[in-house]
């Protein structure tokens, strides 16, 4: 009689559970069905009905208890690690690899932009050259810029030294600084307009790369986040299903006579169902997404200085 008050009193506190659990894993559903993909459902376990009172003498009663209470756990863990894994499928396809491709695209656009306002800077300084080239010459000699690797002479070379090639630049506009009555000429203020417009354009450009930066950046954090998790969620699938096939072994129906002469369908029905279960298909998916994320991962960007 003892026994069989603490199989109700756990069968209550059991139910109970279920209840409190049912109100998150519809609070899940609800989520989940707002994300783009197709979303696998919660709570779909076909129970076992309890059987007769002799199943209550026989054990059967308390097998079939077991079986739905760890197959609803399995269920519900499959279809966890299912939304989990298109979750992160989504998010690859809608953010991840369309935010890289957007600061790909705008690094080749600061790059374009950089090489114009460098033919703009070399035709200022052919421009200076041709009609104040003595005076700029004297003016270079008495600065700082007079031991510049290069020389703006050499501009055309296409300086591979980035600092060199901003000193040679900044040297043109601190001549005109120094002598603002060239600047006012038509041939050199149209120039230097055009050179002006171009740098703002590189300021913007740089100011969007650098929020695609952030944002990709923040997408890997969280997407490694999201492969710990679906890792956790087949960990704990392979827990339940262990677990309840070691309780259900343990079962003493299970040892009788009576679950030797039943029918075949009679054992399938208390043994854990997994037919339906594709976790070995999502481990690989994932797998598949870990690869490419090591790419991903690998190609993070840094911000630009502007």
């Amino acid at each position: 009689m003892d026994d069989k008050r603490h199989y109700r009193r756990d069968r209550h506190h059991i139910h109970r559970r279920y209840n409190n659990r049912n109100r998150n894993f519809n609070n899940a559903n609800r989520l989940v069905n707002n994300m783009g993909y197709q979303r696998a459902p919660y709570d779909t376990t076909e129970y076992v009905k309890q059987g007769s009172p002799v199943s209550d003498i026989t054990g059967k009663n308390d097998m079939i208890f077991f079986r739905n209470k760890y197959q609803r756990e399995l269920d519900n863990a499959h279809a966890s690690i299912v939304n989990m894994v298109h979750y992160i499928e989504d998010e690859e396809k809608h953010k991840l690899k369309p935010t890289m491709r957007d600061a790909n695209k705008n690094k080749q656009d600061i790059v374009a932009h950089e090489e114009e306002r460098r033919d703009l800077y070399t035709d200022l300084n052919n421009l200076l050259n041709k009609e104040v080239g003595h005076e700029y010459k004297m003016w270079l000699s008495k600065t700082s810029y007079a031991n510049v690797k290069g020389k703006t002479t050499n501009i055309k070379q296409r300086l591979k030294d980035s600092e060199v090639e901003e000193m040679n630049f900044g040297a043109m506009n601190d001549f005109f600084k120094q002598y603002p009555q060239y600047a006012t000429k038509s041939s050199f203020s149209r120039l230097l307009e055009e050179i002006k417009l171009k740098d703002n354009e590189i300021r913007k450009e740089k100011e969007k790369y650098n929020y695609f930066v952030s944002e990709y950046n923040n997408l890997i954090t969280n997407f490694e986040k999201y492969i710990k998790k679906a890792e956790d969620k087949i960990a704990v699938y392979n827990n339940i299903y262990k677990e309840g096939k070691e309780i259900l072994d343990q079962c003493r129906y299970r040892k009788s006579t009576f679950y030797k002469l039943s029918s075949e369908r009679t054992k399938q029905s208390l043994a854990l169902d997994t037919l339906k279960h594709r976790v070995t298909q999502f481990k690989n998916t994932l797998s598949i997404i870990q690869r490419d994320f090591s790419k991903y991962k690998n190609d993070a960007f840094e911000k630009m200085e502007y």
